[in-house]
């Protein structure tokens, strides 16, 4: 599928990295010491060498996370799963307005790195070594997902190529999620004998059902994009060549609104998934009330009777 002619584009401008915020999740449980990442702040015409494990950038409001582990299919560690939740949970203050997050050379994420010390250490089993592993998913991938699903600015995946594992789930957490005619979403966690995290037992029944969301659960089988797309998985479908593209258009024509407005709508969604309707009526009326006291709503309805096209802080 492609965009409707007329889709807006990025201007150039210099792109920067922003200063740390207070993390929107509250205080957590210690997490694990992180390994080496390095952070890039990407500007035009940088190379990124292999070595660079993660990219941030930021560039007219619009954050950019792309996981440059190619090699492994963008096999996320603990440690680099961890910068990314921190990155993201600071975009409220660091003048984040969208955030995209993507991977590099061809593959989304493969999921969690296997390879990891925690997740060899067979011989250790016990009560100890499952602490030590409750406590490592949940301050770092769990964290990750808290924070694409709780930070109050849209968040954009930009799906190319495999999404499995937990990658499947960080694709299925953000608010717009955009594929790759080639991209695969996979829930194979059974392949290795563990069932979905990330928050996919949460989400995937709501978008799929609860039949569907079990057959994924249970054989492993890859879900195309197409069919991802008819099972309301993902908002569109692309040639791999526009994805990107595609998706920073989406990015600045979300940058140009109220992204502030836009976060309590995301927050306000995902609660009332969890209410009844006359609890989801009361939620919105409390928070529209909020919202018809702030600048935006003023100058959007002056602009309104001007005849113009509104900005937004």
């Amino acid at each position: 599928m492609r965009a409707c002619s007329g889709r807006p584009r990025i201007m150039s401008g210099s792109p920067r990295l922003g200063v740390v915020g207070n993390d929107i999740t509250g205080t957590s449980r210690g997490a694990l010491p992180p390994e080496r990442v390095t952070f890039l702040h990407a500007r035009k015409g940088t190379t990124v060498s292999e070595s660079q494990e993660i990219v941030f950038s930021l560039e007219e409001g619009i954050k950019t996370i792309t996981l440059n582990t190619p090699e492994k299919r963008n096999a996320l560690s603990a440690s680099n799963a961890l910068a990314i939740a921190k990155e993201i949970e600071k975009s409220p203050e660091d003048g984040t307005r969208v955030i995209i997050i993507t991977g590099a050379g061809g593959s989304f994420c493969a999921g969690a790195d296997l390879s990891q010390d925690l997740f060899t250490r067979f011989q250790d089993a016990g009560r100890n070594l499952e602490a030590e592993l409750d406590e490592m998913v949940s301050t770092t991938y769990h964290r990750l997902a808290r924070a694409v699903y709780q930070v109050p600015r849209p968040v954009i995946a930009a799906v190319d190529g495999v999404a499995a594992g937990f990658g499947c789930s960080l694709a299925l957490n953000a608010d717009i999620t955009l594929a790759s005619t080639r991209a695969r979403f996979i829930q194979v966690f059974v392949d290795i004998a563990l069932i979905p995290d990330g928050g996919s037992t949460f989400i995937l029944p709501k978008l799929v059902g609860m039949k569907k969301a079990l057959e994924m659960a249970l054989t492993g089988e890859p879900v195309s994009a197409q069919e991802a797309l008819e099972l309301h998985m993902v908002n569109r479908v692309y040639p791999a060549e526009e994805l990107m593209e595609q998706s920073r258009a989406w990015a600045a024509r979300l940058a140009r609104g109220p992204v502030r407005t836009m976060g309590l709508a995301k927050r306000t969604f995902y609660e009332a998934h969890l209410m009844t309707y006359e609890q989801a009526l009361d939620l919105e009326s409390r928070r529209q009330a909020r919202l018809m006291t702030q600048p935006d709503f003023f100058n959007a309805v002056v602009a309104f009777f001007q005849k113009k096209k509104p900005s937004f802080s």
